[in-house]
């Protein structure tokens, strides 16, 4: 059986317990490797993660027979962590055992160079791209071109979210070894509820109007812009509320009127999205944005810049996104005053099958066939 390792390149600043996997709040390679599991029993899966909050070495193996391994580590920056017991852990397993896949999420940082240049000649390597891509620009980007090209030369195949990317990275390693395929979303778990029997589980009043931002708590997402179009409309929806599901290093500054939910659970998020009358995701830049595909399949408009995933979606004729300019407060007003009225009407608009390409199927699919091919060119297992 060909043992397929995920591994995410980043602490989550904190330690699951057993089941906190599977009832959501899980990391890039936790998603990957459920999605994966529910699929098929084809392969042996496991999630590796370091932790610079943890003192030891935490294993367990969760409902779907994935075996989690979260290590101590040492960490800087956003980036730049590592390991050492995962590395050595990682040698010692690889040792005589070459029927094995890394799954490598997050391209552009340490651990992915690292463990690229260590093991990349040992056993297949997958690196996968969820973040923004940062190119850099003059000398910087001839540097980090360089430096890609170096550590990365060992990585079978790449996968990244948008054609930007692919575009970029093609350049350094090969058009051969870099595909498409963002996050899923799980279009069984994401679908349309009453709204009302949504905001009932939520204990939100019926009729106001709720605006859910759902995301990191950073700069380059342009929070501020939301707030501040929120300020703008409150003479004209007194009963307007602003729902902000994340964390992250920006300060609570001028969210006072603001319902801040902090980390929500993966599995809870269907019922925000469908209580709300509107996604807003007012960002700077995005690799993805899988917030808007979930958004959509629980047929939820969506306002957002053209960022991201929004400009492949609307090329696909997804119907419910609202674009507005980066940066522009009175223009995220006006759109959102002109599309909050008709919100309800607006969701029997979306549809759903359009984003079938985006769910977990045609992902799973993907991942499964690139396994098997970086497993064919090991040769079959030993009897």
């Amino acid at each position: 059986m060909l043992r397929v390792i995920q591994i995410l390149h980043h602490s989550l600043g904190r330690v699951y317990a057993r089941a906190e996997p599977e009832s959501g709040g899980q990391g890039w390679h936790e998603l990957v490797a459920r999605e994966i599991a529910k699929s098929t029993s084809e392969f042996e899966i496991e999630c590796w993660r370091p932790e610079s909050s943890s003192v030891k070495t935490h294993v367990w193996t969760d409902s779907y027979g994935v075996t989690h391994r979260i290590y101590p580590s040492f960490r800087v920056r956003y980036g730049v962590e590592l390991s050492r017991s995962m590395i050595a852990n990682l040698r010692s397993e690889l040792t005589g055992n070459p029927r094995t896949v890394l799954h490598l999420h997050g391209i552009y940082n340490l651990n992915t160079y690292l463990l690229a240049s260590l093991f990349g000649k040992r056993v297949s390597i997958v690196a996968h791209s969820h973040e923004r891509l940062d190119a850099g620009c003059g000398v910087t980007q001839q540097a980090r071109r360089v430096l890609r090209k170096y550590a990365l030369r060992n990585v079978a195949r790449f996968f990244v979210s948008t054609a930007e990317e692919k575009s970029y990275l093609s350049e350094i390693c090969g058009l051969d070894k870099v595909s498409i395929a963002p996050l899923p979303v799980d279009l069984t778990q994401f679908h349309m509820i009453d709204r009302k029997r949504a905001r009932t589980k939520l204990g939100w009043r019926p009729e106001d109007h709720y605006m859910l931002y759902v995301g990191r708590l950073e700069e380059r997402k342009g929070l501020e812009y939301l707030l501040q179009a929120r300020r703008l409309l409150v003479p004209s929806f007194p009963r307007l509320h602003l729902v902000v599901v994340g964390s992250g290093s920006l300060s609570h500054k001028g969210m006072n009127d603001t319902i801040l939910m902090g980390q929500v659970g993966y599995s809870d998020l269907p019922l925000y999205y469908n209580a709300a009358d509107l996604c807003i995701l007012p960002s700077l830049k995005e690799s993805w944005a899988r917030v808007v595909v979930e958004a959509l399949a629980c047929q939820v408009p969506v306002i957002g810049t053209w960022t991201g995933c929004v400009p492949t979606l609307v090329k696909d004729g997804v119907e419910g996104i609202f674009v507005v300019p980066m940066r522009d407060s009175v223009g995220l007003a006006d759109t959102i005053s002109e599309v909050l009225p008709n919100s309800e009407e607006l969701r029997f608009k979306i549809d759903r099958s359009r984003l079938e390409k985006y769910g977990s199927d045609n992902f799973v699919r993907q991942m499964v066939l690139t396994y098997r091919e970086l497993a064919a060119r090991v040769g079959p297992e030993s009897q």
